[in-house]
């Protein structure tokens, strides 16, 4: 993409454009990185879900200038006792995934993954991966996936 430069309204008008272009493409990046991760987390728990319950408020939003473009909390993980309510873990998901995000600036980009049971934190703290691994998964990607998003991003420019 070229720009010229004609008068000031036309280079103001096309830098909003790329602007408006770029966070479309940021909320686009981030939506498939969340899915990446929420699966990763998914896959990767070496924790036993009995109810499904912990494994099924596993999800992400994706939040822009503080609000929130994409949720998703799909569910799917099977049972392996009674008990589980994959429509209530969902929700817990989604509820904290709120209130995690109503902490932080409003001007800004995220992606917000979590697990939204209330004990998620105690099975971490047991020893169990629930999402820390896939923390350290994005971290240990972090590079490559910045490198990732500018190729992505220039392609569709």
């Amino acid at each position: 993409m070229a720009l010229k430069w004609t008068n000031e309204k036309e280079v103001d008008a096309q830098f909003k454009k790329l602007e408006i272009l770029y966070n479309q493409r940021a909320v686009e990046y981030l939506s498939r990185l969340g899915e990446q991760v929420v699966k990763y987390a998914k896959d990767n728990g070496n924790y036993t879900d009995r109810t499904a319950n912990l494994r099924n408020s596993i999800g992400y939003i994706v939040v822009q200038s503080g609000n929130v473009i994409v949720e998703s909390f799909t569910g799917g993980a099977s049972p392996k006792e009674a008990g589980g309510d994959e429509a209530r873990a969902k929700e817990a998901g989604l509820e904290y995934a709120r209130r995690v995000v109503s902490e932080y600036r409003k001007d800004k980009t995220y992606l917000v993954w979590v697990a939204g049971m209330e004990y998620a934190a105690y099975v971490e703290a047991k020893g169990y991966d629930v999402i820390q691994g896939s923390g350290d998964w994005v971290e240990s990607q972090a590079q490559k996936q910045m490198e990732n998003f500018k190729r992505w991003l220039m392609k569709r420019a």
